[in-house]
């Protein structure tokens, strides 16, 4: 199960290792392409709509508690590449204990914040020609999200945990299961039995029960690479602490994060039930894309913290560069794609005229932030493995508050204004983000400092 990240050579073991993970992303990503295509195809634009903020609020709420796992794992891959078996079989036993706590806790809040959530992002309530409004079927996505919370956390801690360990194929193997399943049930509960947003949220909340169930029946036949029992599944004190000292900044960045965009998803719904419908055509196809510089920064982050455990940083290092290269090969085509024949792009999964008029005005300006993400998460990955997630978590937070929200309000005031004002403020604030990342690690780790560091979140 366990595969090293310190040995080979690195160019090899980051494609290996990156590429699954890669895979996954896209697998998982394209789910939402296909929810978005049904969507189209078989009801209307507030279902569109609806489902976007519906998945907006959900996020809004799991985002909270996504760090504390990722602080974990960091730890855990510390630990692994240090060789400490002790601390790692503690890390695990925490981990688990720790994200059933929380999966309880984010279905509890889903349930009791998600009107409150919709009526601050301001979905439209006009009821079109069907009887249908974008705020119904919002809600009506998130309370069935709501009962596959605690199941979505426990797939998710399954894939991370085998990530961590340095085994990316097996968690591809069991999203791309799970994906499947969810797409054979898109059709049969939007396009057959036309479920609307509701059905969406109910495909991918038994997609999410089949693969736990897959994933956990593995784990359970496969042997870690240290010892572990039933016995070591409680919370430890000390391992409490440190992961909490890791993903508390990660789990407030995510949050914070979730928050500029959905202050910009009520600025976009305030233009219309077709702005609000283009918004979610742009971010389904923008995301298949962002899964590329994603999947590199997750596969750095554990590549990183085993280095960093074995005081292998200059490996660590040259992953980075290598990422950000790999990224930018699919990144750079890809924006620009977006920029040439942005109308015939967005065609490929919307109907309505008017909705792809005002996709085609968003996905230019939003498309650039794809070629900035490419460096901007592979240093984030190389910083979170390094364990500094706090002044990542920073970082982020500054740039969607001073710049993205800033900058996507007083364009959208611009007389005229249309989405494309709207798609400026995102890229802005990747840059805003990647320049004070390269400034904190000029400062803080570069000129032999790297070789300082303490592991596992300690100083």
């Amino acid at each position: 199960m366990q595969s090293s990240l310190t040995e080979g050579k690195v160019g090899s073991l980051l494609l290996r290792f990156s590429l699954p993970i890669l895979l996954a992303g896209l697998v998982q990503m394209s789910h939402g392409l296909v929810n978005v295509f049904f969507l189209n195809r078989f009801a209307s634009p507030a279902s569109v709509a609806g489902a976007l903020n519906g998945i907006l609020s959900v996020m809004m709420i799991t985002s909270l508690f996504m760090g504390l796992l990722s602080g974990g794992m960091i730890m855990l891959g510390q630990f692994v590449g240090a060789g400490q078996d002790d601390s790692s079989t503690k890390t695990v036993g925490n981990a688990i204990t720790l994200q059933l706590m929380m999966g309880i806790l984010a279905t509890g809040l889903i349930f009791a914040l998600g009107g409150w959530l919709t009526n601050i992002l301001g979905v439209p309530t006009a009821v079109d020609e069907n009887g249908i409004s974008a705020a119904a079927e919002a809600m009506r996505y998130i309370r069935t999200m709501a009962f596959g919370t605690i199941f979505q956390m426990g797939f998710n801690l399954i894939n991370s945990l085998l990530r961590a360990l340095g085994d990316s194929k097996r968690p591809m193997i069991f999203i791309a299961i799970a994906v499947g399943i969810h797409i054979a049930l898109d059709y049969v509960f939007i396009g057959m039995l036309g479920l609307g947003a509701g059905g969406a949220a109910l495909a991918s909340v038994l997609a999410n029960i089949c693969g736990l169930i897959i994933a956990l029946v593995y784990l359970l036949r496969k042997k870690l690479p240290f010892a572990f029992k039933f016995g070591n599944i409680r919370p430890n004190r000390e391992i409490m602490k440190k992961t909490f000292k890791l993903g508390v900044p990660i789990s407030l960045q995510v949050a914070l994060n979730t928050v500029s965009f959905l202050v910009i998803a009520r600025i976009i719904n305030g233009m219309g039930v077709f702005a609000a419908a283009a918004n979610s055509n742009v971010n389904s196809i923008i995301n298949l894309i962002f899964i590329v510089p994603m999947a590199i920064g997750n596969a750095l982050s554990s590549i990183s913290a085993q280095n960093l455990g074995a005081g292998k940083t200059d490996r660590a290092l040259k992953s980075t560069k290598l990422g950000i290269l790999f990224a930018l090969v699919i990144a750079v085509p890809a924006t620009i794609i977006a920029n040439v024949i942005p109308t015939e792009l967005v065609s490929l999964i919307a109907d309505d005229p008017y909705v792809i008029r005002a996709s085609a005005e968003f996905i230019v300006p939003f498309s650039w932030d794809l070629v900035i993400l490419s460096f901007m998460l592979c240093v984030t990955g190389f910083l979170n493995g390094c364990g500094r997630t706090t002044f990542v978590a920073i970082a982020e937070t500054v740039a969607a508050f001073a710049v993205r929200i800033p900058v996507t309000w007083i364009l959208s005031r611009v007389p005229g204004a249309t989405l494309f004002h709207v798609g400026i403020g995102t890229p802005a604030a990747t840059l805003a983000s990647l320049i004070m990342l390269l400034v904190y690690y000029k400062v803080k780790l570069s000129c032999g400092k790297l070789d300082t560091l303490r592991i596992a979140g300690e100083a």
